[in-house]
């Protein structure tokens, strides 16, 4: 294995190390899935249609869903000095406009931004926009990096960006990108390897679903517990944001016709989208060039993807039909030494496995854990009351109406036995701007 260190000094350019690029086979015996005797739930699962299990799509409207790729959203490639990091979704929403193309969108810039180009909807862009400004943003002007850091943050520790937000929002298991550790610190580079594993989940029928990708992520923690002894699976950053990742490909590539208004969404769309060139195997990573296709249109803004009914309504499903695809807790040090953090002692008896998934638990468990956890996030920025101000509105717009279980404190003391806890690689001097 290549020697492991934190990215204090960092490795040149947009680069992908030897042992994230390593291929390891999981087989579906593993997942576990048969094709020819699916469960209950994975038949559930692969019911759903592109837009969602409760977000689904009925209607389409040519006119209104037709993304402009024209004009003022014409594709132009990032300059040195503008922003690009790990979503693909985002780096062709700056690439074209719809977010600034500076890579440093303000959260109403991102609520208009990602409703034009994907169909997000308020209450989803807006939380994941005040969570980014509050973490690794800017809360001076209101604004949040989709790469690295901005320029002339001198006072703000936390203002690193999502491309070094390693656990507080981007976390391990991603869809084409290396975990952290086992890439020198760098989350943000595209390894061809991994986008291989999701692209080969539909090259039997050039078709990708939120089922497809359910697998493809189960498949990952394995891959991630096998490669990565500081694989850890937070709460917000990996059990929820990584595999709602997939799902957001999904959600909001998908294209939408008369014929198909739930969308679809084929390989020729997933590598633009992606950056990518070549044909599999032998694909090639363009650093920064993701696009919007000419002729796609997204879902329509009467059925937009949100918060509540889009994440947790299709993340569960997938937990349901692949119970291995939900991960809390971590590597102990070693690979394959992955240990669960034990849910009832973690939440003092409020949650376990048995009734996470029933009504809005799972919903409740992260709310919950964001209001317990926000504190120690917050109060480590030098304007922790800006802070707060612009992150807990919309995070009560979003969770404020549902009724949740009394939950008084978090039991997070052994937290300790799982290195990976702890690891918050920092970016070097020289990092590029726009990978």
């Amino acid at each position: 294995m290549n020697s492991l260190v934190e990215r204090s000094d960092g490795i040149p350019g947009c680069e992908v190390s030897a042992t994230c690029n390593t291929k390891i086979n999981i087989p579906n015996s593993q997942i576990p899935y048969d094709p020819n005797n699916p469960t209950a739930a994975q038949k559930a699962s692969a019911a759903r249609d592109n837009c969602g299990a409760i977000n689904s799509c009925s209607v389409f409207n040519a006119k209104e869903q037709l993304v402009s790729v024209t004009g003022a959203h014409a594709y132009q490639s990032p300059a040195t000095n503008q922003l690009r990091g790990p979503c693909p979704g985002l780096n062709a929403a700056a690439n074209h406009g719809y977010l600034p193309r500076s890579g440093a969108p303000t959260i109403l810039q991102t609520i208009n931004g990602l409703g034009a180009a994907y169909g997000m909807s308020l209450d989803l862009a807006g939380i994941l926009a005040a969570y980014a400004v509050a973490i690794d943003g800017d809360p001076v002007t209101g604004t949040w990096s989709i790469g690295g850091p901005q320029a002339g943050l001198p006072i703000i520790e936390n203002g690193q960006g999502i491309s070094w937000s390693h656990n507080k929002y981007e976390g391990d298991t991603s869809i084409g990108r290396c975990d952290a550790y086992i890439n020198n610190g760098d989350a943000h580079s595209l390894s061809t390897t991994r986008y291989a594993y999701a692209y080969e989940v539909g090259m039997a029928d050039d078709s990708y679903t939120f089922d497809k990708f359910a697998q493809a992520f189960t498949a990952n923690t394995f891959r991630s517990i096998q490669q990565n002894p500081y694989y850890f699976a937070p709460l917000f950053s990996t059990t929820l944001v990584a595999p709602a990742a997939y799902n957001f490909v999904i959600a909001f590539m998908s294209n939408h016709t008369a014929q198909q208004p739930g969308g679809y969404l084929n390989g020729a769309i997933f590598k633009e989208f992606f950056a990518i060139t070549g044909d599999y195997p032998n694909f090639s990573w363009q650093p920064g060039q993701e696009r919007i296709p000419n002729n796609w249109y997204r879902r329509p803004s009467s059925q937009q993807y949100q918060a509540v009914g889009g994440v947790f309504g299709d993340l569960i499903p997938n937990f349901l039909a692949y119970p291995n695809s939900f991960r809390f807790g971590g590597n102990t040090g070693k690979v394959n030494t992955y240990t669960g953090i034990d849910l009832a002692n973690y939440t003092n008896g409020v949650y376990n496995a048995d009734n996470l998934f029933q009504g809005n638990n799972f919903a409740c468990f992260v709310y919950q854990n964001i209001q317990q956890g926000q504190p120690d996030s917050v109060n480590a920025n030098p304007l922790a009351s800006t802070v707060a101000g612009i992150f807990t509105p919309y995070l009560n717009k979003v969770f404020g109406g549902i009724t949740c279980p009394q939950l008084q404190s978090l039991n997070d003391n052994n937290l300790g036995v799982y290195p990976g806890h702890k690891y918050s690689p920092n970016p070097p001097a020289n990092a590029p701007e726009n990978c």
